[in-house]
């Protein structure tokens, strides 16, 4: 059957409630169509198809919905399968599940865990919010250097069943120190007889518990990796970060800083999953924070009243030239900091190049502005006013859009924050007076306009 067709029959048999048939149409779908499937659901029906799931596919599916499909299940199914699916979830995503919970509630969750799922379950949310260790699972296949490579497969078939892969097998001394990690591939082809030593390169890659989980995008790109072990501060290996963990990480930190550029707070959840209040509060605060500093461009407008009549056609060129520039240079900037191409100390590398590129398009942009001027034959004063103002204002933009993020980051603010709609305002008021500035200079030595 086609996807639109299970789901219609799944719908039919939700409002026929024959549940026997849809356990059995949920029953032949593989997890991830599931996954889909049940997006898609809300309120009763999404847990009347989670309580004929088997536990394992119900905890598969559990793992991969939204947080606000996972808060409406915990709201909706009884708490003894709650409980149930709590107690099967990987210990990474059930931390990172629980950590999005108000603490009461999950306090509340964490008295439903068994007594070594407890134990795990606290111990990684003990770790700083947004660390590496939220992100970690202690479920991995550890070994020892004088093993043979008959006893690690030996290990491996006996405990992999719980174990978050099996790809890499991690080394450790008899301290739990992490001395290298050897790839299931290398221990296939290797004589049984070998020992785990004379497989071992020394060459490993690792995270460190206390590290910001944003730096582990880079780790794993730096390394290829599918798993990176991760180690306290003493080197002993306390878990394992797989890359679809990584993943989720990029996607939310791509997706919180695009919406901090646009000038509102990060969402929570997804744009259908959050309510219509909640919309408005994320984007009202920064609209009106942004009109409250645009009243500056009203002010010094005031103080050029008697020049307004002549030169206000030609404010839009400026404005929108000067904050289009501005934004465009801080993107670069941002998305530099985002993937670690631009650092802290590159700012005097930066600064020197985007003067002159500035310039230059200043350059290029105000012989337009010339054109344009010219063409309505407002005269030349005029003309001449706009496009030194062009040629300052985007020269201007230009350098600040570039420098600004370098300052938020060094203040240790979030440049992507900051930047998008500070530069628009910055810009608004910066070419409001360059060009009248400007404009007054020239008329007032050339003669207004005819």
């Amino acid at each position: 059957m086609t996807g639109q067709t299970v789901q219609f029959d799944i719908q039919a048999s939700l409002e026929a409630k024959d549940f026997a048939r849809l356990k059995a149409t949920l029953a032949a779908m593989e997890v991830h169509d599931l996954t889909d499937l049940t997006s898609s659901l809300a309120g009763e029906e999404l847990a009347v198809a989670f309580r004929l799931l088997p536990l394992t596919t119900a905890t598969e599916v559990f793992e991969d919905l939204p947080q606000e499909k996972q808060e409406d299940l915990l709201e909706d199914l009884s708490s003894e399968k709650f409980a149930a699916i709590l107690n099967e979830m990987s210990p990474d995503d059930r931390t990172d599940f629980l950590e999005e919970l108000p603490g009461e509630l999950a306090q509340r969750l964490l008295s439903n865990l068994r007594g070594d799922e407890l134990q795990i379950a606290r111990s990684l949310l003990a770790y700083p919010e947004e660390s590496v260790g939220r992100l970690m699972t202690p479920e991995y296949v550890s070994i020892r250097s004088d093993w043979s490579v008959d006893h690690v497969m030996r290990h491996i078939r006996k405990v992999a069943g719980s174990k978050e892969t099996v790809s890499v097998i991690y080394v450790v001394d008899d301290r739990g120190r992490l001395v290298d990690e050897v790839r299931l591939a290398d221990l296939v082809l290797a004589d049984p007889e070998n020992q785990v030593g004379e497989l071992m390169d020394n060459q490993f890659g690792a995270l460190e518990a206390s590290d910001d989980r944003e730096s582990s995008v880079e780790v794993f790109k730096k390394y290829d990796a599918v798993a990176l072990p991760v180690v306290n501060s003493q080197g002993i290996l306390v878990g394992i970060v797989t890359v679809d963990d990584v993943l989720d990480v990029a996607e939310e930190e791509y997706t919180e800083d695009f919406q901090k550029v646009t000038g509102m707070a990060p969402l929570a959840y997804s744009y259908f999953g959050t309510s219509h209040f909640g919309m408005i509060r994320k984007r009202l605060p920064w609209l009106g924070l942004l009109l409250v500093a645009e009243t500056v461009t009203v002010m010094i407008l005031l103080s050029y009243e008697q020049f307004l009549a002549a030169l206000a056609m030609f404010m839009p060129l400026i404005n929108a030239t000067a904050g289009n520039t501005g934004n465009q240079v801080a993107g670069l900037m941002i998305r530099g900091f985002a993937v670690q191409e631009i650092e802290l100390r590159d700012w005097w590398r930066v600064l020197l190049r985007e003067l002159g590129r500035g310039l230059v398009m200043g350059i290029c942009l105000g012989a337009i502005a010339w054109a344009i001027v010219t063409l309505f034959n407002r005269g030349m004063p005029t003309a001449f006013a706009a496009t030194a103002a062009m040629v300052v204002a985007v020269t201007l933009a230009n350098v600040l859009g570039s420098m600004l993020p370098f300052f938020f980051k060094r203040a240790g603010v979030d440049p992507a924050v900051t930047s998008g709609p500070f530069i628009a305002c910055l810009m608004d008021v910066a070419s409001i007076v360059i060009f009248f500035s400007t404009a007054v200079l020239v008329l007032s030595e050339f003669g207004p306009a005819p």
